[in-house]
């Protein structure tokens, strides 16, 4: 998934809970907008990690700019922060900041958690396929040779 289309689903995410928020919602009503929108945001982060350790078919395949990818991570990164100052703001504002702290610990809780199942088995499948890519470009050489071993052996005949 493309990092703006994650953006904008983080910003969808964003818009719901800030009118939950100034609607005068319970905390409880706006937690899983605010579940969605960390999740999104999570996910960015994770998608800029990668983009520094691209799997092999997009270092291959990858036609787009440099500048482009750049400039969209660059709006990401200060779109969510953005966000994130404003749920921050409106948090504090209504619940106060002991809830704010509450969730943050409860964030980085879930963080390590999602760190340690969702990201880290999303690595393996894509260092499996990268190997995979590997054996299958081993295996079209090795044939490639023989082939030509076995042309030049009756080319000599």
């Amino acid at each position: 998934m493309e990092p703006l289309s994650v953006l904008a689903m983080a910003s969808t995410a964003f818009n719901g809970v800030q009118k939950l928020i100034s609607s005068g919602r319970e905390i409880e009503d706006v937690a899983l907008h605010l579940g969605r929108w960390y999740g999104y945001a999570a996910d960015l982060k994770e998608m800029e990690k990668q983009s520094e350790k691209p799997p092999i078919f997009r270092k291959l395949l990858d036609k787009g700019s440099v500048e482009a990818e750049a400039l969209n991570s660059v709006i990401c990164q200060k779109k969510i922060q953005e966000q994130e100052r404003h749920i921050r703001d409106l948090i504090v504002v209504r619940y106060g900041i002991d809830t704010y702290r509450e969730m943050i610990q409860m964030r980085r809780d879930i963080k390590k958690r999602r760190e340690k199942t969702v990201y880290a088995q999303k690595r393996r499948r894509r260092a499996i396929l990268d190997i995979i890519a590997i054996f299958f470009g081993l295996g079209i050489i090795v044939s490639g040779m023989y082939w030509f071993y076995v042309f030049l052996t009756n080319f000599k005949t």
